[in-house]
């Protein structure tokens, strides 16, 4: 009996798809944390206007 050779197309999309996953949300959650750096500084900022 003749083992099935693995499939060569279909895995390296896979590797790419969880590949892309991954660093889609890394850079979400990098992104995400500047933004909550750049409010939390906006509303310092704000708050020694008023003082």
């Amino acid at each position: 009996m003749k083992n099935k050779a693995p499939n060569k197309i279909i895995a390296p999309i896979i590797i790419a798809g969880i590949t892309f996953g991954f660093l889609a949300s890394a850079y979400k959650f990098i992104f995400a944390a500047q933004v909550k750096q750049q409010q939390v500084k906006e509303e310092e900022d704000v708050e020694e206007q008023w003082f």
